[in-house]
């Protein structure tokens, strides 16, 4: 089963706007939005997403900050979170599992890409969000 909600947040609209693209060309929900790192944090608290999918570059507050908040509160610390990520260095990926997400994809990527990283996700954490 995949998620029922998704929280997908990028401060460029561009990007937004190709993730929504693919997502809903993969049948996925259509995704709330933020554009930065507040909006991000305050959006994951209310609506308790089951997936996010971030940019690790925001303003206000990065990728790493929202991560760590995430992981630290109960109600939020299985959430799903996948670096959707400009930060495209070889070491980038290392550090951002190590920084608490749960997988990483570099930009530009595919919408092969993504559909791959999102059906090994939830094979694999199916009942993770599960009370």
């Amino acid at each position: 089963m995949g998620p029922r909600k998704i929280l997908l947040v990028d401060p460029n609209a561009d990007c937004r706007e190709l993730l929504l693209l693919y997502l809903n060309l993969l049948n996925y929900p259509t995704p709330i939005q933020a554009n930065n790192g507040e909006e991000a944090l305050s959006k994951a608290l209310t609506e308790r997403p089951d997936l996010i999918i971030m940019e690790v570059v925001l303003p206000e507050r990065d990728g790493f900050q929202i991560v760590a908040h995430l992981r630290a509160n109960p109600s939020t610390r299985n959430t799903l979170i996948l670096a959707a990520t400009a930060m495209a260095l070889s070491c980038d990926r290392e550090k951002c599992l190590a920084g608490g997400f749960d997988g990483y994809l570099a930009k530009p990527f595919t919408l092969w890409e993504l559909n791959n990283l999102l059906r090994a996700f939830f094979s694999t954490n199916s009942n993770r969000n599960q009370p």
